[in-house]
């Protein structure tokens, strides 16, 4: 069973990937209803200067496939939205502990800011940085601190940063993504066994194994029959 933590495509036909679909919080506050899959919902820091109803964000949290909050995090590409970017994120860390789900963060060049914030708010639960793209050295931070690191473009952008970066992270605190790629994520998973000198059946078992440690608190339940797993 392949595991893509982090995506847009909505496509539920191929039972063999479990995924969780980003759908955004502006764009949940319009579907209202029963979503096929399970789903993300947060605040993008790119989102940081429009207005939310954060008691719709509440309500959209306690559907059942809503099983994790995110994206969320900080982005110094937008430095003019970085104190209000702080403020949501701190809210969606709320959330995420309230709630008891996961929190998936978009993060570009604040790796250090994201330990920190962790470590100030004393977070208990599993934070995961999506399409991780940072040097062995981040990597090694993040993880030392309990962060998860999640895979996806960097594998076919830049296969020498990539393979270091592989190896600094434990298999333990790794997932793979297809985010807005339109890649399958059997070819992700292919991608990266190469780069890692594995065999793909190895990864599948092992990224399969995270999922389950930090979604299984009666999350997705739900999803035995649909899902086969």
């Amino acid at each position: 069973m392949f595991v893509d933590v982090h995506t847009h495509d909505i496509n539920t036909d191929n039972h063999s990937v479990i995924k969780i679909v980003n759908l955004g919080f502006l764009v949940n506050t319009s579907w209202g209803g029963d979503f096929p899959v399970p789903f993300s919902v947060g605040i993008h820091p790119w989102d940081a200067d429009e207005n939310f109803d954060l008691d719709e964000f509440s309500d959209i949290l306690k559907e059942k496939k809503a099983v994790a909050v995110g994206e969320s995090g900080l982005d110094k590409a937008h430095k003019e939205t970085l104190t209000k970017q702080h403020e949501i994120f701190l809210k969606m860390i709320d959330f995420s502990e309230r709630f008891r789900k996961p929190l998936i963060i978009h993060a570009v060049r604040t790796y250090s800011d994201i330990i920190s914030t962790r470590n100030k708010t004393k977070s208990k639960m599993p934070w995961i940085i999506h399409g991780f793209q940072g040097s062995p050295e981040s990597a090694r931070q993040l993880t030392s601190h309990g962060i998860y690191l999640s895979f996806g473009e960097l594998l076919y952008r830049n296969e020498n940063q990539a393979v270091k970066a592989l190896k600094a992270t434990p298999i333990e605190k790794m997932f793979f993504e297809t985010d807005v790629s339109g890649r399958n994520i059997a070819d992700v998973y292919e991608k990266a066994a190469a780069l890692m000198d594995c065999g793909i059946d190895f990864l599948e078992e092992k990224i399969f194994d995270n999922f389950k440690t930090i979604f299984s608190d009666g999350k997705l339940e739900e999803q035995d029959a649909h899902f086969g797993w």
